[in-house]
């Protein structure tokens, strides 16, 4: 099969951008600071204010990649149980061509969310959205916005997630102006999930 013109010019255009070394060198220090910025955001996380909210924690752990639908991601992961019933996990995801967020995932049996009413008020309060597709379906959450907005989300919304088939993941988006700016933000909304953990 020949390929048209528009092809050619195409994939012409592409190996055009494989020799412009100065964009990727731009490319790779823009995710070395990431990495550290992640980095910054864990080492200012004490290990026993893990253990106060999740027993069975497995630490922190740093993760990236480069083909997120074709972009490159950086993951900071803190608490690391992945178990569907029992588990928690907070995920902070920068994901390149959308922005970073602040993820927080419970097993379907953690004792946090059977206080259903205190759960619906915090997510209200702090703006978190509710994931309606699965776990690791980043795709559907933020691309195609699989999610029940903090502002429609409901009490009996909360309940009938609870009933269904998906886990139970929030879903936050963090706007900042400057990588200072997201540290800042990424350990003010660790100590605030830290603090609503601890609610008697």
């Amino acid at each position: 099969m020949v390929k048209n013109y528009d092809d050619i010019d195409s994939v012409s255009a592409l190996i055009k951008i494989t020799k412009e070394k100065e964009l990727f060198e731009n490319i790779s220090r823009a995710k070395k600071e990431f990495i550290h910025a992640l980095s910054l955001v864990g080492n200012n996380i004490a290990y026993d204010k893990i253990e106060e909210i999740h027993d069975d924690h497995k630490g922190i752990k740093i993760s990236q990649g480069n083909e997120l639908q074709s972009c490159p991601y950086q993951v900071l992961d803190i608490v690391r149980d992945f178990d569907l019933k029992t588990g928690l996990n907070i995920r902070i995801l920068h994901w390149w061509g959308r922005g970073a967020y602040f993820l927080v995932f419970y097993g379907t049996n953690h004792p946090l969310l059977a206080k259903q009413n205190n759960l619906f008020r915090w997510l209200k309060a702090k703006s978190f959205d509710l994931c309606t597709t699965g776990l690791w379906d980043y795709k559907g959450i933020i691309d195609q916005k699989k999610i029940i907005p903090s502002s429609s989300l409901t009490l009996e919304l909360i309940t009938n997630h609870l009933d269904g088939e998906f886990p139970f993941q929030i879903i936050k988006p963090i706007t900042f102006e400057n990588i200072s700016s997201l540290r800042q933000k990424l350990v003010a909304e660790f100590i605030d999930l830290h603090a609503f953990h601890l609610e008697k």
